[in-house]
């Protein structure tokens, strides 16, 4: 391998969605006729994934199995079922390498049934994580990974330990915690990249309504936190990092780019791999100093064209569609 290549580990859920969009939601013992029906492949795993594998290289150059300097692996586990083989195949299409996602025999894939009412937009979603809880609480993570990415749909103690390991390997680490649980002191001590929503940011920082994003960020820094974001859906992303806490330079906010919203499916999904992938770039060229304002501005750039689209992963850009302003 290149001493230049970039190898990003993506360690997470891997989700088929069966997807009903109806008027409404029947009642009990009712029959109603849907108005269609979806399947297709998700999982914030799956998702990051594809972001940093499309956002780190062109259709063409997928389609061609053209090398890129970026290498993405997913690392998780699909059940023995109808579905894995698509999904597999659906990873691969996209430049993914899959061969550290284990087919569980006697397993069922992760499953999301999820059902959309048209009116509304609102949607009630039942999800059977499957093979996604049988992953193991072991080293899951490679020695010449540049970057390891976590989400909180495996089990806590899997992602914990890889964490841990991955800190221990010197491997940069990111995690986007969601859906968002409190997490033990443990997960933030020397942590490279936190990356939250507003949601998340309340939950995980024990402050109801916040109001004030330095406040917010301070707590993730005292806890060990070196680079906080936090993005804002239509009010745009807020950073922190420990230098700039440590000088009393308040964090900086990147306004949201003005587009047309159709479905906000895997924005945030997008955003995390577009800065994984610059973290990642920047991991295999040392001698480079990172780039903390034109990562987050790109990914802000790349979740901006996700939303003009429907679906999760069919929505996701390639390198090539991301805008450079």
């Amino acid at each position: 391998m290149s001493p230049n290549k970039a190898v990003i580990s993506v360690v997470g859920s891997l989700n088929v969605d069966l997807v009903t969009r109806t008027a409404r939601v029947p009642v009990g013992g009712e029959t109603l006729t849907s108005e269609s029906f979806d399947i297709g492949f998700g999982g914030k795993g799956a998702n990051q994934a594809v972001a940093c594998a499309r956002l780190s290289r062109t259709e063409k150059q997928a389609q061609n199995e053209e090398s890129s300097n970026v290498e993405v692996r997913m690392v998780g586990a699909v059940g023995d079922d109808e579905f894995s083989p698509g999904f597999l195949k659906s990873l691969q299409k996209d430049g993914l390498k899959t061969d550290k996602i284990k087919v569980l025999k006697g397993k069922k894939t992760g499953v999301a049934v999820i059902i959309v009412e048209t009116g509304s937009g609102q949607n009630r979603i039942m999800f059977c994580p499957g093979a996604n809880y049988d992953v193991q609480a072991e080293d899951l993570i490679d020695e010449d990974a540049s970057v390891a990415l976590f989400q909180l749909e495996l089990p806590m103690d899997v992602v914990l330990y890889n964490m841990k390991v991955a800190r221990q390997k010197g491997v940069e680490t990111i995690i986007n915690p969601a859906p968002a649980v409190p997490l033990p002191e443990e997960a933030y001590k020397g942590l490279g990249h936190l990356i939250v929503n507003e949601t998340e940011a309340a939950i995980l920082s024990g402050i109801e309504n916040p109001t004030n994003w330095d406040e917010v960020a301070a707590i993730f820094i005292e806890r060990g936190v070196k680079n906080v974001i936090i993005t804002l859906g239509g009010d745009g992303v807020y950073y922190q990092t420990d230098r700039m806490h440590s000088a009393s330079t308040p964090g900086r906010l990147v306004p949201a780019r003005r587009v047309k919203v159709v479905d906000t499916t895997a924005a945030g999904d997008t955003f995390a791999g577009a800065y994984s992938v610059a973290v990642a770039r920047w991991r295999s060229n040392p001698d480079h100093e990172f780039d903390l304002d034109e990562a987050i501005a790109h990914a802000n750039r790349a979740a901006s064209m996700t939303v003009q689209k429907r679906g999760a992963q069919s929505s996701i850009p390639w390198m090539d569609e991301v805008p450079e302003s």
